[in-house]
């Protein structure tokens, strides 16, 4: 079984996917092992964990993700750039303003 978690649609090793599996275990350990025995493992170590869990998470899914939603975050903004034309300026005095005069001779 964990083989298939760490092959690629190929079926070839995925490097990202090994890290990931490895860097999970080892943070599963050192967070039973700090809960049961030691309790000093400093709060920065876990963020440290953390930030390393979720780069290796974004290389991994990263390449699916943009795949998927590259398209959509394409149409949204295009669709914003269509909304944003801007229209034709309005005169400042329209001919059907009481204030307007008829200058021309």
């Amino acid at each position: 079984m964990i083989r298939q978690i760490v092959v690629d649609e190929t079926g070839k090793l995925s490097a990202a996917r090994v890290l990931l599996v490895l860097s999970l275990a080892f943070a599963a350990v050192i967070i039973v092992a700090d809960s049961l025995l030691w309790a000093t493992v400093p709060n920065a170590a876990y963020a440290l964990l953390g930030t390393i869990f979720t780069g290796l998470l974004a290389w991994t899914a990263g390449p699916r993700i943009a795949q998927y939603f590259g398209p959509q975050v394409g149409a949204v903004a295009s669709g914003i750039g269509a909304a944003l034309v801007r229209e034709p300026r309005r005169p400042e005095l329209l001919d059907n303003d009481p204030a307007f005069a008829d200058d021309e001779r």
